[in-house]
């Protein structure tokens, strides 16, 4: 005959036969975790031989049991258990009737599974009594698991400006020419006007543009190998330094952008000039230009043993050899640098604007910086799976502030989107 509660129910709801107080339902990594404590009852034996309590991981369709807790009224009681699985290891919660205790504290882990997202953890009340009378008497919903939505917020990491930059270098060359033995630079003397116009048209040309940074003017002055050399030496020094104190007063540079470089005999340039002449004696010549030969002595052999040669090169090689050459150096934007796309990304992100950034990225290559930049781009479009793989590469790739951005998109795999949450689980 089934169990007669209508008195008990009187004392007791169906309900409170057992109570849970701290009842916990926690997913940890991939793991649900269940924690309570579960108060009992002598009661919960009267009128049977035992009793069992069954918490139960739920959502309607699916379920999990866990291990039981098993309580008998007498010794002779304990094999109507067996059936639930005690068999008397020293883990089994097991009590009998009169150690029965008011409170007993339970704990248990199951394989997460995403149908637990919005599932409950319910007490199954069963009892076995005479004449094979058994059953269910009662289920209490102890507590609710909501898996929290996915609330990403970007985090754009700040771009190292010199990972942007690439440097460059305009070069040229004027023919800024001075009086014999003199160092004074005469604007008015010969074409010297036009050619400084050069230099200053190369400067202006990057100092205007606003994406470019100008770095440094470097000013090279080179005289011929003809004449004593501690003389070319001197003039070189000086011709130099006017040509580069020019500069400065034009565009008011600090003092280290413009820098000055003297080549007192411009050998390099003779010997690129023999090399490419049909001058007789030609391989003679160079091997004196080549030798360790200190400079004098070398113009002096040159002279002394090709004179017509040298008379050659004196009229139209040495004149082109007195020359001021030019370099400016500056950073412009490298926008093939993957920092350049990541910036351009993040900026285009920042205006909403997905589409730029998911073309800009898609050629900056496997740099963690860029990883990070299309986790984020993955994550504002709620692509999670595809923001939890790059955000791993990115803090594979040493970018420990990707971290809490992965853990946070990678619970896209323990979020059911079907769930349907109890009201009492929001309350």
């Amino acid at each position: 005959m089934k169990r007669i509660l209508i008195a008990l129910a009187l004392l007791f709801p169906l309900s409170a036969l057992a109570q849970s107080q701290e009842a916990t339902l926690q997913r940890e990594g991939d793991r649900m975790a269940v924690s309570a404590d579960i108060q009992l009852t002598p009661a919960m034996l009267k009128g049977v031989k035992a009793f069992v309590l069954v918490p139960q991981v739920t959502d309607g369709a699916h379920s999990v049991a866990l291990r039981p807790i098993g309580l008998y009224s007498k010794d002779k009681f304990y094999s109507y258990l067996e059936p639930y699985g005690f068999s008397g290891a020293s883990d089994d919660k097991v009590f009998r009737k009169e150690q029965l205790p008011a409170t007993v504290h339970y704990e248990s882990s199951v394989p997460y599974e995403v149908w637990m997202d919005g599932a409950q953890l319910e007490l199954v009340h069963k009892y076995e009594g005479c004449c094979g009378d058994s059953g269910i008497e009662a289920v209490d919903t102890l507590t609710y698991y909501d898996e929290a939505p996915i609330a990403f917020v970007p985090a754009f990491r700040e771009v190292e400006k010199d990972r942007t930059m690439k440097l460059e270098t305009i070069s040229g060359e004027a023919a800024v020419e001075f009086m014999v033995g003199k160092t004074v630079l005469d604007e008015k003397y010969r074409n010297n006007a036009a050619e400084l116009v050069k230099i200053k048209e190369s400067i202006e040309a990057v100092r205007s543009n606003k994406e470019v940074h100008l770095r440094t003017v470097r000013i090279t002055g080179h005289a011929s190998p003809d004449g004593k050399y501690a003389t070319n030496e001197k003039l070189s020094q000086g011709r130099t330094q006017v040509v580069r104190d020019y500069v400065v007063s034009q565009f008011d540079f600090p003092e280290h952008v413009v820098v000055a470089e003297a080549d007192a005999e411009n050998w390099a340039g003779l010997r690129s000039y023999v090399e490419d002449s049909n001058l007789k004696n030609k391989e003679a010549i160079l091997e004196l230009i080549d030798s360790d030969l200190a400079p004098d002595t070398k113009e002096q052999r040159i002279r002394s043993k090709y004179p017509t040669q040298w008379n050659t090169l004196k009229k139209d090689c040495m004149p082109q050899l007195r020359r001021t050459e030019y370099a400016i150096e500056f950073l412009t934007v490298d926008y093939e640098a993957v920092a350049t796309k990541v910036e351009m990304a993040n900026n285009a992100m920042k205006e909403g604007d997905l589409r730029k950034a998911t073309e800009i990225l898609s050629t900056a290559g496997d740099d963690p910086e860029a990883a990070y930049a299309r986790g984020t781009l993955a994550a504002l479009k709620e692509d999670f799976a595809t923001a939890a793989a790059e955000f791993k590469k990115a803090l594979d790739g040493g970018i420990a502030q990707a971290k809490d951005k992965w853990e946070e998109v990678s619970r896209h795999r323990f979020i059911n989107k079907d769930k349907v949450v109890p009201a009492e689980a929001t309350e």
